[in-house]
């Protein structure tokens, strides 16, 4: 505080230098700022000083996080560079690098903003030790009234700076990182789509092959020999080793899960039994019979395995090299329980009343076999391939698993081919014709492989298709249980439903759009699960597309790679985005707006915006698996502006206009509207015209253009609400008061008149030869105008002449 004490001292100097009274203003005022600028640089100090320990931990923190990541991505490395990696050993590294990219992706989410912060701090204190050191330099007086500013502002400015140049550092490591991250990430997917690749396309001997068979043969009896050796080991082994008490207490489990099956199948038919004779039941409780059924006849069969593996590894039962061979019986008895008993909830052969497909007794009884029997296949098939392996036998493995395939495949064809000629010959097929075509694909597709020597990928599809079928029946059942649930349960006229509107004070209305939404958030639900569940069964739940594109060579067309792969993933996207739209505006249009108070042209609206953005959010998605990037669209919107300034004009321009059209409401679906000469009804809104239906049921079809910019009368654009005018001439020698009320009593006389506003009869005019009245009146619909106009007409004229009232002719 030196320079305070200076300027101190001078001030008290007598006589120094004859100051004025704004001198001394302005000294005191210097005094105070640099008592403030002294607090502010005290307080300064201690909040670096307190925030120091919390600033050093934050660092070392981001440190050891930074040095795991690099830890961890250094183990990933030396991980890839081993000879021989199976999908198993690429899946667990992928486990291993997914977490440090999430947390990467944290730490540079954490470490921007702040970063930010940083530099702006640093911007709003640089420009003070700039205006310092100017000040500095120009005043005579530096250490009176400069010298504060800059000692508060430097050594924040420090701290600041460093405090910024240690993020900035940070947030570079953290950003390098996950750039390699992502880049092992992408190896590994690459290394896993050329292993299954290799795996599923590996060709071997045909099952036609006579070399197959002959080698098969000719390896048999050793393997046999092998095989039985084994056995005869495994039991002088467990002789040995096995104790009287082990031995017993095994038996007695496996005594006794043989004592309970029957008693169990028992219980389970008696509980399953239904009254064949009864009523078929609604929906709701066939979806929940089909669950309590395939959980009853799963329940005991897997129990009962359970309990059995868990005795063999209790009391040592099972030997290392027979381990392979137990686990995959055991597997494929459990995969039979399991479809024998979704294929009894699912398809309840013996009771068509609590089926809950919509299916024959015959297609149910042919689709129960060939589950039952496809899954009896695959269990064997399971069962031979650690057999074979135990023997090192690769041609019966490779025999096994083709002539599993073969037969699965003709399964499929003889239920397709029964299922195609009906019931009882009469050519009514019970299967639909997109189902047909998807079997006889399937079959095509096995029997193709197993010729062709792709006995591997025959064998995937099989039992990825047994298990795609498990997925989609599980889900099918609970998809049922929930939607069914919901409209049984909670409607308002059920108890649960009117107890929900009573305690939240629900309309129906409200009450009848939350179950739709429930049952939309739903199946949605169920749908994506069952899509992911499929897709990880299929090993492509990670990169879909860029494994399919593994088997086909791209081209590059500028900056944009194009491939067969590419270009069907793109159409399948775009099929997929546009068929989900279209989906979806049917669940609005028949399930949640019919339950709204809106009405059919807010509908509509809203429908057709739903569609708008779904086509375009699917050609995103389709433009994406191109490869079309921001750049790329801008590049792709450019070229349409120039074509749309060239020849494209008006098609835009109709296009905006129904865009206009939806949004304003002007016109809307359902209205009555005149254009030009012609009247009719507003059918549909479409992107470049909107449908007219006329009253002689023509269809007049406008752009869209012209509604929005010509003149359109719209009979229904506030309300239904409609005017009629009816001109009656009367004799002079009529009694005008008697036509009044004659007109107002047949006004009244038409129950689709309003009461108010009220008919009125006019007395028009005095005519040459006639008086002119005029009826006036209002009907609730504008559309019964002309009809209620016609019976006005007949009824006045009938009580004109009942009252002695004519009509003059003019003369």
């Amino acid at each position: 505080m030196a320079s305070q004490a200076s300027g101190e001292g001078r001030a008290s100097r007598p006589g120094g230098h004859g100051r004025s009274a704004r001198q001394a203003q302005r000294d005191s005022w210097l005094r105070y700022v640099s008592r403030l600028s002294a607090l502010r640089l005290a307080f300064a100090l201690a909040a670096l000083l307190l925030a120091a320990p919390a600033f050093a931990a934050g660092a070392d923190t981001t440190q050891q996080a930074l040095e795991a990541a690099r830890s961890t991505i250094a183990d990933i490395e030396t991980g890839l560079k081993a000879d021989d990696l199976s999908d198993a050993d690429l899946a667990r590294l992928r486990a291993a690098a997914d977490p440090v990219a999430t947390d990467l992706q944290a730490l540079v989410a954490d470490l921007a903003p702040r970063l930010e912060a940083s530099s702006k701090r640093l911007a709003e204190l640089t420009p003070k030790a700039k205006d310092a050191a100017t000040k500095d330099a120009s005043t005579q007086n530096p250490s009176t009234q400069n010298a504060p500013a800059k000692d508060s502002a430097s050594p924040e400015l420090a701290a600041e700076t460093q405090r910024h140049d240690a993020l900035d550092a940070d947030l570079r490591s953290a950003r390098a990182l996950l750039l390699q991250i992502d880049d092992i990430g992408t190896r590994i997917s690459a290394a896993r789509r050329n292993l299954f690749a290799r795996r599923t396309f590996a060709q071997s001997a045909s099952v036609a092959s006579p070399l197959l068979w002959l080698a098969v043969a000719r390896e048999a009896p050793d393997d046999a020999h092998a095989l039985a050796q084994r056995v005869t080991d495994w039991f002088d082994a467990l002789s040995t080793r096995l104790s009287l008490s082990q031995g017993l207490g095994f038996l007695a489990i496996l005594l006794a899960l043989i004592a309970l099956a029957a008693p169990l199948n028992w219980m389970t038919q008696r509980v399953l039994a239904r009254d064949a004779s009864a009523p078929a039941p609604d929906r709701f409780p066939r979806a929940l019979a089909a669950a309590w059924t395939s959980a009853a006849l799963a329940a005991a069969p897997l129990v009962a395995l359970g309990v059995f593996a868990y005795a063999l590894d209790v009391f040592d039962i099972s030997d290392p090299h027979l381990q392979g061979g137990l686990d995959a019986l055991l597997d494929g008895l459990r995969l039979i329980a399991i479809v024998n008993a979704l294929a009894h909830g699912l398809l309840s052969p013996r009771d068509a009343n609590w089926r809950l497909v919509n299916l024959s007794d015959r297609a149910s009884a042919l689709l129960l076999r060939l589950w039952v029997g496809v899954a009896i296949i695959l269990a064997f098939e399971k069962l031979l391939e650690p057999t074979a392996d135990l023997v090192a036998s690769l041609d019966v493995a490779v025999a096994a698993r083709a002539l599993g395939s073969a037969l699965a495949a003709l399964m499929l064809a003889r239920t397709l081919r029964r299922m195609a000629i009906g019931a009882e010959g009469k050519g009514r097929a019970d299967w639909g014709p997109a189902r047909a075509a998807l079997g006889w694909t399937l079959v095509a597709l096995t029997i193709g492989a197993t010729l062709a020597g792709y006995v591997a990928f025959a064998a995937y599809v099989v039992d990825q298709t047994m298990e795609a079928a498990l997925v989609i029946a599980t889900l099918y059942i609970v998809d049922a249980v929930i939607q069914e649930g919901a409209e049984a349960l909670v409607r308002p006229g059920a108890a649960f439903g009117r107890g929900v509107m009573t305690a939240v004070a629900l309309r129906r209305g409200a009450l009848e759009q939350i179950v739709v939404l429930v049952q939309g958030f739903a199946r949605l639900t169920i749908v994506v699960a069952g899509a992911m569940v499929i897709l990880a069964r299929w090993n492509l739940s990670q990169d879909f597309a860029s494994t399919l594109r593994n088997a086909y060579f791209g081209f590059r067309i500028g900056g944009l790679t194009l491939s067969v792969s590419s270009l069907l993933i793109a159409g399948a996207a775009l099929v997929v985005g546009v068929a989900a739209t279209r989906a979806l505006q049917n669940w609005l249009s028949s399930r949640y707006l019919p339950r709204t108070r809106l009405d059919a042209g807010a509908s509509n609206s809203i429908r057709t915006i739903v569609g708008y953005v779904g086509v375009i959010v699917a050609l995103l998605i389709g433009g994406a698996q191109l490869g079309l990037d921001s750049q790329k669209l801008a590049i792709v919107a450019g070229a349409l502006s120039v074509g749309i300034g060239f020849g494209l004009q008006s098609i835009a321009n109709n296009f905006v206009s129904g865009l206009i059209l939806l949004w304003e409401r002007g016109i809307r679906v359902g209205d009555w509207v005149v254009v030009g000469s012609e009247t009719g009804f507003v059918r549909r809104i479409n992107a470049r015209a909107t449908e007219i239906e006329t009253l002689d049921r023509g269809m007049l079809i406008v752009p869209n253009a012209t509604l929005v910019s010509g003149a359109v009368k719209n009979w229904m654009h506030s309300d239904r609400t409609g005017r009629i005018i009816l001109p009656i001439n009367v004799a002079y020698d009529s009694d005008a008061e008697t036509m009044r009320e004659i007109l107002i009593a047949a006004a009244k006389a038409q129950d689709s008149v309003l009461a108010i506003p009220a008919p009125l009869a006019l007395l028009k005019e005095f005519g040459d030869w006639s008086m002119r009245f005029e009826l006036v009146c209002f009907v609730d619909d504008v559309v019964t105008a002309e009809r209620v106009r016609s019976e006005m007409s007949f009824d006045i004229l009938r009580r004109m002449r009942e009252a002695g009232l004519r009509i003059p002719y003019p003369k």
